[in-house]
């Protein structure tokens, strides 16, 4: 069998290890006695050495087995956990994900960690004699300490069996029961069968390979292995793959029985059960989880089905209601059921708890401070918050430029907040959280704030702005200037900041999604920047309005509140049209004008729909609103895709295709 068509699955299951990796080194750099965590961290590497070990990838099974073993040492209390040993693990973690990224990428040249080997074998060296592990159970008789695969071959002499006999001689029934919770099976039994058929000939199997390939196979695998190795080599063998509970190896002359002792069964985590275990967890004895993971090409496939679903069921009704059909009632209405219970289903299945983002920030925080030599503690609040699949992809640079500037610009020298009165630890706040229809992710710090004064210098030397409007710009104004392309406030260009192209993509971003940025700032206090976020784009509720006999769809997530106004109501400052409402000015843009269609009548009489950009609200000028409807949002392709002021269309009951507004863009347009 072709091992590449599991690499996909290896490369899903490591990156899960490696995010449990860090988040446990992380855990035990604050807590370095906690052994929970130092067991944690010791599982992880094994059941990625044994993994990579089933794939064939011996650079990262050498990795692994070092850090085994220096893990082991901590474990044991030969070693302590001080800042050189916690940096070897973290660029051991880092160099582990560089191999998966090159074994997704398709690169199969083993990677030269030879350096990094050496280095950990050092501190090992230092720590002392090696802890003998893997120990076998009392019942079987003591060996010499086990050899790993990486460091002995398949060909190197084992403990002999407890009967002399010649090479090959020995033939086991080797009976492999999977843990419950094990949602890929076949390629559990295709690496248990790999492994074995190192240390000899797999003579049969049950099920056999083609039931196994076509994933006929329940929890139970027998297979029948001819070998000189002895039971405890076949146990071993079997055991290094992830996910096995137990290891049941019979000597092929003496039929295994169910009066089998009960100590020839040996589990994954190294203690005795019964021949036949309670699956999974305690208490589930029948209650096996299954699951499935889904390409997200295919989601987005399903997602565009459902989409057409939803616009068909509109055309739908609108046919049922202009020919007047009574007895398509009924079916309309358990359609119209169905149809809203699979939309929800799919959007739930496309949602996905931000942790999967925020995740990566306490390293990305932790390695910038010391960098830096700052104290930062990050505090993360609300990762169960969820957000579509989408969203959570395009966010993930603009939250990690944010963390970023937090660090950088935002949190002081421990030094210098000491002699400002503040902790010399500063405090990076994440918080995620749902608030009507959007969700809103905050970053707080407690650092030094914007210098509104620098920011307005910068922006003068660039060229952005001029003196006279930098004098007679507001504070909250001048904070606006560092979402301008070019402008940064750092006096030089490093690692993290200082090009002046991040904060202009952040909004750019953020906009684009259907979002908003904010900005508040408070000198010696720090900064609050707040994201305003659509939990999904693909399908929303959208404000239909009518301008000029064309229709146009404005997103619910922008609309603030709608006003009627008729000509005198309309007021020319500075140049520029705009309405007051409630002693505030808002800049008013008629669509008439940026789409060149002709107004409605003439009667003076308009509809103003109040929406945010950025900062600000703006007043956009249309005839009539017909409804609130749920749209399914088609992107614009090939040619149309930049055009400005449009994000999508939609298609309606009727047929018509309606274009979808990007308030964001739109009063950007040149009327």
């Amino acid at each position: 069998m072709d091992m590449s068509a599991y690499r996909d699955m290896f490369v899903s299951e490591a990156r899960e290890h490696l995010q449990s990796f860090n988040q446990s080194l992380l855990a035990l750099e604050k807590s370095p006695s906690d052994m929970d965590v130092i067991q944690e961290i010791f599982r992880s590497a094994h059941t990625l050495k044994g993994m990579s070990a089933s794939m064939g990838f011996s650079d990262m099974e050498k990795l692994c087995h070092r850090m085994e073993n220096l893990l082991d040492r901590i474990r044991n209390g030969n070693l302590a956990i001080d800042g050189a040993v916690a940096n070897l693990l973290f660029q051991a973690l880092d160099t582990l994900e560089m191999m998966i990224d090159r074994i997704q990428s398709g690169v199969d040249e083993p990677m030269d960690v030879s350096e990094l080997v050496a280095e950990i074998e050092r501190i090992n060296d230092s720590a002392g004699p090696a802890p003998v592990t893997g120990k076998a159970p009392a019942a079987a008789p003591a060996p010499a300490e086990p050899v790993s695969p990486e460091s002995q071959p398949a060909e190197a002499p084992q403990a002999a069996p407890a009967c002399d006999t010649p090479a090959g001689a020995n033939e086991f029934e080797v009976k492999v029961t999977l843990q419950k919770t094990c949602e890929f099976r076949s390629i559990r039994a295709f690496l248990v069968i790999q492994n074995l058929s190192e240390i000899g000939k797999v003579v049969s199997t049950v099920p056999d390979m083609k039931d196994i390939e076509n994933e006929k196979i329940d929890f139970d695998l027998a297979i029948v292995l001819g070998t000189d190795k002895d039971a405890r080599e076949v146990e071993r063998k079997a055991l290094s793959v992830a996910e096995i509970a137990t290891v049941l190896v019979t000597p092929r002359a003496r039929p295994a029985s169910a009066g089998a002792p009960d100590t020839a069964v040996h589990p994954g985590n190294g203690q005795a059960r019964p021949e036949k275990p309670a699956a999974g967890r305690p208490g589930k004895d029948n209650k096996a989880i299954h699951s499935v993971r889904i390409d997200i090409d295919r989601l987005d496939t399903i997602m565009n089905l459902v989409g057409e679903l939803v616009i068909s069921r509109g055309r739908l009704f609108e046919i049922s209601h202009r020919r007047g059909i009574l007895e398509m009632n009924d079916t309309m209405t358990m359609l119209d059921r169905s149809i809203t219970d699979l939309q929800n289903e799919v959007m739930r299945i496309r949602m996905l708890p931000v942790d999967n983002v925020f995740n990566r920030f306490p390293r990305i925080v932790r390695d910038l401070a010391k960098k830096e030599g700052k104290e930062i503690e990050l505090i993360i609040e609300g990762q169960d918050t969820e957000l579509d699949r989408t969203v959570l992809d395009e966010i993930s640079d603009p939250l990690n430029h944010m963390i970023r500037n937090a660090v950088d610009h935002g949190i002081e020298a421990p030094d210098v907040r000491v002699a400002a009165g503040k902790p010399a630890c500063g405090t990076i706040r994440l918080i995620a959280r749902r608030e009507r229809s959007n969700v809103i992710i905050e970053i707080i710090d407690d650092g030094k704030g914007i210098d509104v004064g620098r920011v307005k210098r910068k922006a003068v030397d660039r060229g952005i702005i001029t003196q006279a409007q930098a004098d007679s710009m507001s504070q909250d104004e001048a904070v606006l200037l560092i979402f301008k392309s070019g402008l940064s406030t750092a006096d030089k260009v490093t690692e993290v900041s200082g090009r002046g192209v991040g904060m202009d993509i952040v909004r750019t971003k953020v906009e684009n999604l259907g979002g908003l940025v904010r900005i508040e700032t408070q000198p010696g206090k720090g900064t609050r920047t707040m994201l305003k976020l659509p939990p999904t784009i693909a399908i929303v509720q959208a404000l239909l309005v009518n301008v000029g006999g064309e229709k146009y769809a404005i997103s619910i997530t922008n609309v603030v509140e709608t006003e009627y106004i008729n000509n005198a109501d309309i007021k020319t400052i500075g140049g520029r049209e705009a309405i007051v409402i409630r002693e505030s000015i808002l800049p008013l843009y008629r669509l008439h004008d940026l789409f060149a269609v002709p107004a409605d009548g003439g009667n003076g009489k308009y509809t103003a729909v109040i929406v945010e950009k950025a900062e600000q609200k703006v007043a956009l000028l249309v005839d009539s609103i017909e409804s609130q409807h749920e749209i399914f949002v088609k992107p614009l392709t090939g040619l149309l895709q930049n055009v400005r002021g449009l994000e999508g269309v939609t298609i309606m009951g009727n047929g018509r295709v309606v274009p979808i507004l990007d308030v964001a863009s739109l009063t950007e347009v040149k009327s």
